[in-house]
């Protein structure tokens, strides 16, 4: 499939706020450099980039919308996570507003905040992009950032540890895929 970047710059741009757009180039830039390492495909790696927050900041309605037109139903976990819609929504967005039909291309995009199990290397990809790119600033980002790039495995098993260790310290429930990713990475 052929990607039009400058489209999906300038539809990032226009939907999204500035902080979140500036985020948004740099999981890009983080996604490419990810993808030269690791030999994944570049262009699906800077689309998914370019497109795994498109949805963050619509209203929830829009955001249930979306995801509904693409068939997904909320479990009981889902339905308490909010700030995990985005990623269910872009897919129905992407599939039905922007015409793409990339079956991989979706899933790294609706898996970039939870992860699950039997991740496929752009899956990896976009997900570790995300958690490691430029802009964010956490403890242990700079460890994060060095096993991203010399072990994905690792890295997930790194990110996974850590964000599940957050939702469990703040008393959050976590994602039925999110475990299933944890106890795929554990073995690593």
């Amino acid at each position: 499939m052929k990607y039009d970047f400058n489209r999906l710059d300038k539809l990032a741009k226009k939907t999204l706020s500035k902080q979140r757009y500036y985020h948004t180039q740099c999981v890009v830039n983080q996604a490419e450099k990810l993808a030269e390492i690791y030999g994944c495909n570049k262009k699906q790696a800077k689309a998914a980039g370019w497109l795994h927050d498109i949805c963050k900041e619509m209203p929830r309605e829009e955001q249930l919308q979306w995801l509904t037109k693409y068939g997904i139903i909320l479990d009981s976990v889902q339905k308490k996570q909010p700030k995990t819609w985005h990623g269910l929504a872009a897919c129905g967005f992407c599939k039905f507003k922007l015409g793409i039909d990339d079956e991989e291309l979706l899933n790294a995009i609706r898996y970039h905040t939870t992860a699950c199990g039997n991740m496929s290397l752009l899956d990896e990809v976009v997900y570790l992009a995300d958690l490691i790119s430029a802009d964010r600033t956490y403890p242990d980002i700079d460890k994060m950032r060095k096993l991203a790039q010399t072990n994905i495995e690792q890295a997930m098993k790194y990110a996974l540890c850590y964000s599940l260790s957050d939702l469990i310290h703040h008393e959050r429930e976590i994602s039925h895929d999110s475990f299933a990713a944890y106890n795929y990475y554990i073995k690593f």
